[in-house]
């Protein structure tokens, strides 16, 4: 079968690999979609460690090819996606429902190949059967609504609170869109680039910040009365961004990093002492509250409450995947969610 691996810094190509049957508790899906993540820009950038032996791609959905021994549940046709990672189900923090701490959590298909190939391997514990209602498109955008949602619940934000998001890429649209699903009080975004803006626009931001010719720090004094807000979500990752974060986030309010942070930072803790911000990361996906982030994210896309397809603003097929990456890492191409796949 056909698959992308990683061949050096900005380099990625079409390989032929072979393709097994799935191993004891593994299935096989054919790939119809798969998005490009921001995870799989910093490999592709050299900013993480890439996979050089196996595709990469975790954003994904398609019909079951082929169940593995000791797979009952699962059938071949059903349609389904899977989250990032794998769990074993049986130690102190599977136990306790916080699955995505697990002792034993692995890469969903462990060392066989992820959403960039024809053929995904993707062990049971990872995956979630998908209506036939959603479409390929939508089914391969649960992964990112999910790490959405749970952004949004780390931020333990209600109904009377106003929400910012720092970043306009994909996860800060869809935290926008989480955020607006669930009814808070009023929500903020910032933005770099015209598509994001647009697209922020069309899925009912409050306030969109363009930070080429506006400080968000101001913005927020201006529209809180310097009270700040109450919930605010970083999506970009740096020290700039964390200190923006910090800054508009009102006293005793909630900060919650979901970047892909790569490096170290220095940061200036007086603020944390005198606001007492409460400040968390938020860790893929896992439960959030009875149920998981992924069943959450189907939930409100089944209802049209997160439409999650407006973000996609690319389409390209498998074998053009270098192009992809190329339009995904350069924003100035008007890229937010580049996907390949079939159409």
């Amino acid at each position: 079968m056909k698959a992308a691996i990683y061949t050096g810094i900005k380099s990625i190509e079409i390989q032929d690999v072979e393709n097994r049957s799935p191993d004891p508790g593994f299935i096989t899906l054919e790939m119809k979609r798969s998005g490009i993540c921001g995870s799989d820009l910093h490999n592709y950038f050299g900013e993480w460690t890439a996979p050089t032996t196996r595709a990469a791609g975790h954003e994904l959905c398609g019909p079951v090819a082929e169940v593995g021994e000791g797979v009952t549940d699962i059938q071949p046709g059903d349609f389904v996606t899977a989250e990032c990672f794998s769990h074993c189900g049986n130690c102190r923090y599977c136990i306790k429902g916080l699955y995505n701490h697990c002792l034993n959590r692995q890469w969903f298909s462990h060392e066989s190949h992820g959403g960039f190939a024809e053929y995904v391997t993707a062990h049971r514990s990872s995956i979630y059967k998908l209506p036939d209602s959603l479409t390929f498109e939508q089914g391969a955008l649960v992964e990112p609504v999910a790490v959405a949602h749970r952004a949004i619940a780390q931020a333990q934000a209600t109904y009377a609170d106003r929400v910012a998001v720092i970043g306009g890429g994909t996860i800060g649209q869809l935290c926008l869109a989480v955020a607006r699903a669930i009814g808070v009080k009023e929500t903020l975004i910032t933005v770099k680039y015209p598509q994001q803006a647009t697209l922020a626009k069309e899925l009912g931001a409050d306030h969109i910040v363009d930070i080429n010719d506006t400080d968000v720090k101001d913005y927020v004094k201006d529209l809180t009365d310097d009270f700040g807000m109450d919930a605010v979500i970083e999506t970009v990752g740096g020290g700039q961004n964390f200190d923006h974060a910090l800054g508009i986030t009102r006293p005793q309010g909630a900060l919650v990093l979901v970047a892909g942070y790569f490096e170290p930072l220095t940061v200036d803790l007086r603020r944390i002492v005198w606001s007492e911000a409460r400040i968390t990361g938020s860790n893929c996906y896992g439960f959030s509250g009875m149920k998981t982030d992924f069943e959450a994210a189907i939930d409100l896309m089944v209802a049209g409450r997160v439409q999650a397809e407006k973000i996609v603003t690319h389409r390209l097929p498998l074998d053009d995947i270098a192009e992809a990456f190329r339009l995904s890492a350069d924003k100035t191409s008007g890229a937010v969610k580049v996907h390949v796949g079939e159409a």
